[in-house]
């Protein structure tokens, strides 16, 4: 399994070193939203990968892809150093608003804001049931290729005090966002997901491995001041491999559409040995609450 946590020395190079302004650029940023990827770090923008970090024996490059670029003439650079990567960080945001406008991912920029609604909105996240540990989670899962992926990996972390103040208390939640009715159905349906789930699910040596990655991924975050209102002794999570759970955030879903019914028919969801929940918005906002979550199996 590819780990997602960061090396120390990269951890320390975002905290005291020459990452460290890009770190800042973030916690001052709420339109950014940075993510371990083990040997590099992504800083996204609407969804949109912004910068990756990548580390190389002790070096570390920051990648621009211009494939946002929209004219050929464009100034900025594809490898920026630290400073002139967030100097221009306002170019480099301007030019992917002009390729999202052309070339629309409402359903990743959708998570980039329940992520930052659940971990870096003050008291209403700490009042939250779940922090979002990772988005975009892809990894292989056995010798057959065969890949999972995530649109959001979960703490599961009530927040009632006695709760909150137990690091062994916490469990997982694996969440699937489909933006519209258009997202409900054919390859990438509702159907093809609880299968993958089920799969991942069931290989409990990687689903063990899989928590303690995500563990320590979620402590450095802290670590990195992503996540708001916890106390430094509540970093060290120790997320439970029992009780996982799926939620679908069905966003903008058609309340006149017979297609969200239709599926949660599906053989699929008859057979998940794992709890299924769909996503109610609190009074329209984007904060996962446990009571505010449907059980559908």
């Amino acid at each position: 399994m590819k780990e997602r946590k960061i090396t120390n020395e990269m951890l320390d190079a975002f905290l005291h070193g020459e990452l460290h302004p890009l770190l800042e650029a973030v916690k001052k940023d709420d339109t950014l939203d940075l993510e371990l990827r083990g040997n590099s770090v992504n800083i996204y923008y609407r969804g949109g990968s912004l910068f990756k970090i990548t580390e190389k024996k002790g070096n570390y490059t920051v990648f621009f892809n211009k494939k946002y670029c929209m004219t050929d003439n464009s100034v900025l650079e594809e490898y920026p150093d630290v400073k002139s990567a967030v100097d221009n960080i306002p170019f480099y945001k301007q030019a992917m608003d002009w390729w999202f406008h052309e070339h629309p991912k409402y359903e990743r920029e959708f998570q980039q804001v329940i992520a930052r609604e659940n971990n870096n909105l003050g008291n209403i996240s700490r009042g939250t049931d779940y922090y979002i540990v990772d988005i975009e989670y892809a990894n292989k899962v056995d010798v057959a290729d065969k890949s999972a992926r995530f649109d959001m990996v979960a703490l599961k972390w009530l927040s009632d005090g006695a709760t909150r103040k137990d690091v062994k208390k916490v469990s997982l939640a694996l969440v699937e966002v489909k933006f519209g009715n258009g997202a409900l159905q054919g390859k990438a349906g509702v159907s093809d997901h609880l299968k993958d789930f089920q799969r991942f699910l069931s290989d409990q040596n990687f689903f063990k491995e899989f928590c303690e990655d995500m563990s320590v991924v979620f402590a450095q975050k802290c670590q990195l001041g992503l996540v708001d209102g916890l106390q430094k002794k509540q970093f060290e999570v120790k997320i439970s491999c029992e009780n996982p759970e799926v939620i679908f955030v069905f966003a903008n879903h058609d309340p006149d559409s017979k297609i969200l019914d239709n599926i949660l028919l599906c053989n699929e969801l008859k057979t998940c040995s794992f709890p299924v929940l769909i996503a109610n918005a609190s009074s329209m906002g984007y904060c996962l609450y446990a009571d505010q979550l449907t059980k559908i199996n």
